[in-house]
C-alpha cells in the first residue's frame, strides 16, 4: 500500500511538472529549434510544422494523465477494498468476542451498545481513522516530492511557501482539534441512545402505544437524533473549512507577493516566471494540505472508535470458548451413556453479595427427567445456565459420563441440548426456517421435519393455514399463540437430535388449557426415551418426573416425588 501511494506520488509530480514545459513550449515555438533534445525529436518523428508536434506533445500529456488516474483509480479501489476487509474482519473478532461474554455481561448492557460496537464501529474504523491516515500519508508524500521539486529550483520559493501554508495549518488545527474530538463522542453517544430508543419504539409498540407513551419515547428519540445529526453537521462542517481558509491566506500571499514586487519595481520577466512557479505550486499543494487537515480532523473526530476496539485480542483464536463450527474439520461429541453429575457446584454473579449457587450435587441418569421447583431467586435457572454453559461454575465440576466438559466438546455438548423457556426466540421466517433453526431452507431435511412436526403436535394447525410450513411467523412470533410457540420450540429440539431437553417454565406464562395441551406434547417426548429437566411453577406440570428438586437460597433444601408434593399442597389448602 505505501508503496503504491509512493508510486501515484511520483506520478502526480510528473504530471504537474509537465504542465509548465508544454505551457512555455506554446507561447515559445522557436525552443523546438533551439532546444537539443526537442529538435531531434521533432526531426525524428518527421514533423513539418511545429503547430503539430505541440498538439502531439499535448497528446502524449494527455494520455499520460489517462494511465496516470487509471492507474490512482485502481490503487484507490485496492486501498478501499484492503480496509473494508479489514472491518469484516474485526466485525468477526468482535462478534466471537460478543459470544464468548458470560450471559450476566450481556443481559446487563444495552442491545444497542453491541450491535454498534459489532457493526458499525469496525466499519467506522476503516472509514473514519484507516482511510483518513492513508489520506494523510498519501498527500504527505505528494507534499514532500513538490518541496523536494522546488527545493531543487528555488530555495528562496520553498522558503515562502513554508512561512505561509505551515502556521496555516498548525493555527487551523489548534483551533478545531479539540472541539472535533468533543464532538466525536457526542456523536457517538448520541447514537447509542438514538438506536436504543428506536429499539424500544419497535420491540415495545404494542405497550408504548396502548398506555399513550408514544409523545415519551418519540421526544426522547427525536432529541438523541437531533444530537447526532447537530454532532455530524458540526464535524461535516469543520471539514469544509481548511479548503476555504487555505485559499485565502493563499491569494493573499499571492497579493502580498505581487504588491511589494510592484512597489520595489521588480516586476519583471524574472518575477513573473517565479510567480507562476509559486501559483503552480501553491495551486497543488494546496488541495494535499487541505486533505491532511481532513484527515486529521477525522481521525482526531473519530478517535473514540479506537477505544471501542482496542480490547479485541492481538490473536483472535486465544482464550476463545466460542468456536465457529466451521474453525474446526470435526465436532467433538462428548460421550452421553450414562449420567450427567453437577458436583459441588457453586457460583456467585458479580457485585453480588448473595451466593446463586452453593455446593449443588445432583446425579442423573440418562432418560430420566428431573423437576425443580423453588421461588423466584432460588436458583433454578442459574443451574440452567450452568448445564447450557453460558456460566461456568466458580467451584466444582459439571461431568458428562465423568468426564468434564471442555473447549474441544462445547458445541458437540450444546448440539446436544435442546432449551425451551417461556420468552423462546423466534425468527421473522416461515415455520419450516424457524424449527430448523440455522438451516438454510433448502438444505432442510423434510422427512424429518414433518416428523418434529408431528411428535410436536403442530401438525393439525399446520393443515389450516394456506401455506402451511413455509407461513411466515413475524418478527419475535407475532402472529402466533403462546402455545403455538413453545411447540415450535419442542419442535426445533427435536429436529437438532437434543438428546437433553431443559424446560424452563416453559407453560408459566399459558392459560390452563393450552398449559395442558404443551404438557401432553411433552408427555409424547418420554416415549423418545429423552433425558428432561423441567423448571416449573405449577406441579401439574411435574407429574411425569422422576425426582423433584425444591431449591431456596442457592442450595437444595428437599427431594420430592410428585405425589408428595401433591400431598403437601392438599396439607396447606
Amino acid at each position: 500500500m505505501i508503496f503504491q501511494v509512493f508510486l501515484l506520488g511520483v506520478l502526480d509530480i510528473f504530471g504537474l511538472a509537465s504542465i509548465l514545459p508544454i505551457i512555455h513550449l506554446t507561447t515559445h515555438q522557436e525552443l523546438i529549434f533551439t532546444n537539443n533534445y526537442l529538435h531531434q525529436a521533432y526531426q525524428f518523428l518527421h514533423f513539418t510544422s511545429p503547430i503539430n508536434f505541440i498538439l502531439f506533445i499535448f497528446f502524449l500529456s494527455v494520455i499520460f494523465f489517462v494511465v496516470k488516474n487509471t492507474i490512482g483509480i485502481w490503487i484507490s479501489h485496492s486501498q478501499i477494498k484492503f480496509f473494508y476487509e479489514i472491518a469484516s474482519n474485526l466485525s468477526a473478532r468482535k462478534l466471537k468476542q460478543f459470544l464468548n461474554l458470560d450471559i450476566t455481561a450481556i443481559v446487563s448492557t444495552n442491545s444497542s451498545v453491541f450491535a454498534t460496537n459489532i457493526s458499525a464501529s469496525p466499519a467506522e474504523l476503516s472509514s473514519a481513522i484507516m482511510l483518513p491516515l492513508f489520506s494523510f500519508f498519501s498527500e504527505l508524500i505528494v507534499v514532500l516530492l513538490i518541496v523536494i521539486g522546488i527545493f531543487i529550483y528555488d530555495f528562496k520559493l520553498l522558503v515562502l511557501l513554508s512561512i505561509i501554508l505551515i502556521p496555516t495549518v498548525i493555527i487551523f488545527y489548534r483551533l478545531i482539534r479539540n472541539r472535533t474530538y468533543l464532538m466525536g463522542l457526542e456523536k457517538n453517544n448520541s447514537r447509542y441512545y438514538t438506536f436504543q430508543y428506536l429499539y424500544q419504539i419497535i420491540h415495545g409498540y404494542i405497550d408504548v402505544v396502548l398506555m399513550n407513551k408514544t409523545s415519551h419515547y418519540a421526544k426522547k428519540f427525536l432529541e438523541k437524533n437531533k444530537q447526532l445529526n447537530h454532532s455530524l453537521t458540526q464535524l461535516t462542517f469543520y471539514e469544509t473549512i481548511p479548503n476555504r481558509f487555505i485559499e485565502v491566506i493563499a491569494i493573499f500571499a499571492i497579493f502580498m507577493i505581487f504588491a511589494y514586487s510592484a512597489f520595489m519595481n521588480i516586476v519583471d520577466t524574472g518575477f513573473t516566471t517565479f510567480l507562476t512557479i509559486f501559483i503552480a505550486a501553491a495551486y497543488r499543494i494546496l488541495p494535499s494540505f487541505n486533505r491532511i487537515i481532513i484527515s486529521i480532523v477525522r481521525i482526531k473526530a473519530n478517535q473514540i472508535t479506537l477505544d471501542i476496539l482496542e480490547d479485541i485480542p492481538n490473536d483472535p483464536a486465544t482464550n476463545d470458548k466460542i468456536i465457529f463450527e466451521n474453525d474446526i474439520e470435526a465436532i467433538s461429541i462428548p460421550k452421553f451413556e450414562k449420567s450427567i453429575e453437577i458436583k459441588n457446584i457453586s457460583y456467585q454473579y458479580k457485585g453480588s453479595t448473595e451466593i446463586a449457587l452453593s455446593k449443588i450435587s445432583i446425579q442423573i441418569n440418562k432418560g430420566d427427567i428431573i423437576g425443580f421447583i423453588g421461588t423466584s431467586g432460588s436458583g433454578k435457572t442459574t443451574l440452567f445456565n450452568i448445564l447450557l454453559r453460558l456460566l461456568i461454575e466458580q467451584e466444582g465440576e459439571l461431568l458428562i459420563d465423568g468426564e468434564p466438559i471442555v473447549d474441544s466438546t462445547l458445541i458437540g455438548w450444546r448440539k446436544m441440548v435442546g432449551y425451551v423457556r417461556q420468552d423462546y426466540f423466534l425468527i421473522d421466517a416461515s415455520f419450516a426456517e424457524n424449527i430448523a433453526f440455522g438451516v438454510s431452507r433448502e438444505e432442510i431435511n423434510e422427512q424429518k421435519l414433518k416428523e418434529c412436526i408431528k411428535l410436536a403436535s403442530l401438525d393439525d394447525f399446520l393443515k389450516t393455514l394456506p401455506n402451511g410450513i413455509e407461513t411466515q411467523i413475524g418478527e419475535k412470533g407475532s402472529k402466533l399463540s403462546g402455545g403455538q410457540k413453545q411447540r415450535i420450540a419442542i419442535a426445533r429440539s427435536l429436529y437438532h437430535d437434543s438428546e437433553i431437553i431443559l424446560f424452563d417454565e416453559a407453560t408459566s406464562a399459558l392459560d390452563h388449557e393450552t398449559e395442558n395441551e404443551i404438557i401432553e406434547t411433552i408427555n409424547n417426548l418420554f416415549v423418545q426415551k429423552k433425558t428432561m429437566l423441567m423448571i416449573a411453577h405449577r406441579y401439574t406440570t411435574l407429574k411425569k418426573c422422576d425426582r423433584i428438586y425444591e431449591l431456596k437460597n442457592g442450595k437444595i433444601i428437599a427431594v420430592h416425588s410428585y405425589e408428595e408434593l401433591v400431598k403437601q399442597r392438599i396439607q396447606l389448602n
